[in-house]
């Protein structure tokens, strides 16, 4: 007897241009992907219009609900990117990890100062997506002071004074409008 092996289907795989939402805050989710390529932002918008902006999802990160769960967040494309469905047995893993990112954004949202919440949120920033530079690490993507504000649950003008004051310490650099290093400490030898 000749057994036939064929080779396993690819999982669908979804391109989204930029601009696109994937999904809306409030209506079922269509899909568990995880991003292959791109950048999405998460965000959710209370009853009275304050806007939170969870995250900021890239390569290897998970979007979506399973089950067609109701989307608690929205999620636009920033830039072109490329989604994979997860399989069920990878389903648990992902979220897991996305629900640490999300417990590590509550307690900083808690008991972090507004410059504490911003300097951590850069770091995280500048861990998940940086590229060296002297002096630091560049986050390769526009962040404005309104998506700053947004990040941490804060006025503009209030991120505003954060900034510079982190500026000011030597935590940050803006090396061009909207545009941040993240200074790393000297090692000594």
């Amino acid at each position: 007897m000749v057994v036939q092996l064929h080779a396993p289907q690819p999982l669908p795989l979804t391109i989204v241009r930029a601009g696109t939402t994937v999904l809306r805050q409030g209506e079922p989710s269509v899909v568990l992907a995880r991003v292959e390529t791109g950048l999405l932002r998460s965000s959710t918008v209370t009853a009275d219009g304050r806007e939170l902006l969870l995250d900021l999802v890239g390569p290897r990160e998970v979007i979506g609900e399973p089950h067609n769960e109701w989307s608690p967040v929205t999620v636009r494309a920033l830039t072109p990117a490329r989604l994979r469905t997860v399989p069920a047995e990878r389903a648990a893993t992902m979220l897991a990890v996305r629900a640490r990112r999300m417990t590590t954004l509550a307690a900083d949202l808690a008991w972090l100062e507004v410059g504490g919440r911003i300097d951590a949120r850069l770091r995280d920033l500048a861990d998940r997506f940086g590229r060296p530079v002297p002096g630091g690490v560049a986050i390769p993507f526009h962040l404005t002071q309104d998506d700053l504000a947004a990040m941490v649950g804060a006025s503009r003008e209030t991120a505003n004074r954060a900034i510079r004051e982190l500026e000011r310490r030597g935590s940050i650099a803006v090396a061009r409008r909207c545009r941040y290093v993240i200074r790393t400490p000297l090692h000594v030898v």
